[in-house]
């Protein structure tokens, strides 16, 4: 939910050996609203240094710095690769039914031969019956073609459902945005630039109705306030009393999720 504008040039990527023997890639990201230099880790992006724009911080800098931060770094490294594994570990567990709790729906999934009237090496879901997906594809075909199958279609689900909604909520709060897109990201559920453009995760329809709503009014809040300061933290408890207690409560959010939308299927 980090707003997307204020970055810079991306350098290229480096590589540090930590004090536990580990060597770890890094990349440096140049932020217009870093104030000083830190360190970003994340499933999707690693190690990330984010330094102030037009700062030119000694290689040497950099790397004491991470070397001070050595166990964090492993730990949350660690972390990512067990989430990895145990993702890909689950991937042949295809769902036999799907419950997209924001918009009170369950659908069961049905796993077919391909359709004579489709291209036999593609993979695509298709809505049978009300409640019933048909997955239909080739009898060689992977699980990861399936999984991907099915994501593509909660995007287009997502898409169907979020931005209708993402404008009721601006309307009712009188806080207009220029832009909706609907992407299936690793790492953030939604992010704002300062043009207005939101960008919303089609895993939202997989969260609690009232978390999904959090995250649209945090976004549409940075429409108005574009960093996490004071003001910003004010004004969304305005328009969300539970604010607090729901941001909390979603650190453990990306666990709702199953392994089928979360592992990489590349």
């Amino acid at each position: 939910m980090t707003p997307g504008a204020g970055w810079a040039i991306v350098w290229s990527m480096q590589r540090v050996e930590l004090a536990d023997g580990l060597s770890c890639p890094y990349r440096i990201q140049e932020s217009n609203r870093a104030r000083r230099i830190r360190l970003r880790l994340s499933a999707a992006d690693g190690m990330v240094v984010i330094v102030p724009a037009g700062a030119v911080p000694l290689r040497e800098d950099l790397e004491r710095l991470i070397q001070t931060r050595s166990r964090w770094i492993a730990r949350h490294m660690q972390r990512f690769a067990h989430r990895e594994s145990a993702a890909q570990a689950e991937v042949l567990a295809l769902p036999g039914c799907i419950h997209l709790p924001v918009i009170n729906e369950r659908w069961d999934v049905r796993y077919a031969d391909p359709d004579p009237n489709q291209a036999p090496s593609s993979t695509r879901v298709r809505v049978a019956t009300q409640g019933v997906l048909q997955v239909c594809g080739p009898e060689s075909g992977q699980s990861k073609d399936r999984a991907q199958a099915l994501r593509a279609w909660i995007r287009t689900k997502a898409t169907a459902v979020l931005p209708t909604w993402l404008a009721e909520l601006a309307h009712d709060l009188r806080m207009p945005f220029s832009r909706v897109t609907i992407r299936d990201q690793r790492s953030r559920w939604g992010s704002c630039s300062h043009h207005g453009r939101i960008n919303l995760n089609c895993k939202l329809l997989f969260l609690p109705r009232p978390w999904a709503r959090y995250v649209l009014i945090h976004e549409l809040c940075h429409t108005r306030i574009m960093n996490h300061g004071p003001d910003f933290w004010t004004l969304l408890a305005m328009h969300e009393p539970q604010a607090l207690r729901i941001r909390r409560e979603m650190r453990t959010a990306w666990r709702k999720l199953p392994a089928w939308m979360t592992m990489s299927l590349a």
